[in-house]
Order: C-alpha cells, then structure tokens, then sequence
C-alpha cells in the first residue's frame, strides 16, 4: 500500500462524510424553514446518511491506526532484536503480554519481573471470578452513593409535610 494510495482514500472518505453533513444539514434547514412531513422524510433519511457514514468512517479510521500499530510494533520488535541482540524468548513474552492486554481491555505499561517470568502469569484466566469481591464493592458503593446524597431525608420524614397537608 502506498502512501499516495492511503492519503487519496482518507480524502475521498472525509469528502464524503463532508458531503453528507452538508446535505443533512441542508435537509434540517429546510425543515424548519417548512415543516412538511416529506421535509421530515427528507431529514430524516439524511441524518440516516450521515449516522451511518461516520459510524463507516469512524471503523476505517479504527482498522488504519490499529494497522498502522502493528507495523510499528513489528518495526520495533525488528530494531530491538537485530540491535541489542534479545532473546527470543523475551520476543515472546512481549507479544504474549500484548495480547493478552488486548484480548482482556488492558494494558500493563511496565510489568513486574515476576509477571514476565511465568508465562501462566502472562494470562488472566477466563473462569476466575470472585463473588465476594463483588459483594463487597456493591457494598461499598452503596454506602457511597447513601453518604453522599445531597437530600439527607426521604420524602416520607420531611418534618413540614403535616403542615402541607392540613
């Protein structure tokens, strides 16, 4: 892939989220100047366009970085290991540890020396769960929310509610 090829996809694609943005635009415009039912159809269905073009755009942007990544990281890992003369086996471990980051929604930025050594410690088991643990949060939490509610009393020991009632 060029890099000519790459920067005329990513204009063409933003020219054409444009395009629909001002054809929205445009159709909401001329509804409120004469709110029409066939207006709103119009509005509508290009305020449609437009959802489903950035969410379009918005996936490409996604799938680009997310390559783009990898081609670093494979770059990286290429200096690291034709400069310094690392290991394989800390080549694995690294990308093992990535992986298992992305396939569980996090990231260790700097691991302990324990947590590269084994590589059952590089993966979190799926089946691990711990009901006390949550237990204890909900617990936790609800005694947060109690403490620091701005209303101290419920409506029912408001202490002028007999008087409203009289």
């Amino acid at each position: 892939m060029s890099e000519g090829g790459g920067k005329r996809s990513d204009d063409e694609g933003d020219d054409l989220l444009w395009n629909d943005f001002e054809s929205c635009a445009q159709s909401v415009t001329l509804l409120y100047r004469n709110p029409s039912w066939k207006a709103m159809q119009t509005a509508a269905a290009s305020t449609t366009q437009l959802y489903k073009s950035g969410i379009e755009h918005k996936k490409k942007a996604y799938d680009r970085g997310y390559v783009a990544g990898r081609q670093t990281l494979a770059r990286e890992i290429y200096a690291l290991r034709r400069c310094s003369g690392v290991s394989i086996d800390d080549v694995w471990k690294l990308l093992s540890k990535i992986v298992c980051a992305a396939e569980y929604g996090y990231s260790s930025r700097s691991p302990t020396p324990e947590q590269t050594d084994s590589p059952a410690a590089l993966c979190i088991p799926a089946n691990v769960a711990c009901p006390q643990r949550a237990t204890e949060l909900n617990t936790f939490l609800s005694r947060q929310v109690h403490r620091r509610r701005k209303r101290r009393h419920s409506p029912t020991e408001f202490p002028y509610k007999k008087i409203f009632r009289s």
